[in-house]
């Protein structure tokens, strides 16, 4: 009887754990610091955070697909091609010949002592030319898109909500960057277009241009 109850516990354990990797809970979080803040706002600095504290996910890393949309077509992309590989680096120190090991699971993902992690993604408008920094714990990456001065970065879903869930091996929309909603009077507005799907902005919202972050957990 004890070994059926163990066998029982075990599987149910098992089903429980596959799927609670199958999806998560991404947070988006502000600038905590006010002097910062300001800095930010008086200087067009964008900022944008998300994090995560499900330390299911350990092993594994966060990779972003930014596409562009025209017209509501996809007309370019570019994959941050992030991955839980392992770089093999060889050095002297002390006359001695050592390898040492880069392990990206914890410089951009969650590593086997990962409690939490959280990316910060700021860019600057000059010019139509929008650069944007997305920043892991250890590595950051640079990307440039096209912008205006009323393209803002923010996140896809309904200004009121602050979490998202998102799924595991699997491209998930979390930010954008782009113009508002015309609604054709004075007044513009960005979180209609959290109210719908990212595909349908330019079939409902007449939204020429933009641009999705796109998050892959794998």
């Amino acid at each position: 009887m004890k070994k059926i109850l163990l066998l029982l516990t075990l599987i149910s354990s098992s089903i429980i754990s596959s799927a609670q990797i199958d999806s998560t809970t991404i947070y988006y979080k502000s600038l905590e610091n006010k002097e910062l803040k300001t800095i930010c706002d008086l200087a067009n600095i964008q900022v944008e955070k998300i994090s995560c504290n499900d330390t299911l996910l350990r092993g594994k890393v966060f990779n972003f697909i930014i596409k562009e949309f025209k017209k509501g077509i996809v007309s370019s992309q570019k994959n941050l091609n992030v991955t839980a590989r392992k770089e093999q680096i060889p050095m002297v120190v002390n006359g001695k010949n050592i390898i040492y090991i880069i392990d990206y699971t914890h410089k951009t993902g969650f590593g086997n002592s990962t409690d939490s992690l959280t990316i910060t993604f700021a860019g600057l408008l000059n010019k139509k030319k929008f650069r944007l920094n997305i920043e892991y714990p250890g590595v950051t990456f640079n990307q440039e898109l096209k912008g205006q001065s009323n393209y803002s970065l923010r996140k896809v879903n309904s200004c009121s909500q602050d979490e998202i869930k998102v799924p595991v091996n699997a491209e998930y929309p979390i930010l954008a960057y782009t113009p508002p909603f015309d609604t054709g009077t004075k007044i513009q507005s960005y979180c209609l277009l959290g109210e719908e799907n990212v595909l349908d902005w330019y079939k409902k919202f007449k939204v020429k241009h933009y641009y999705v972050i796109y998050l892959e957990i794998k």
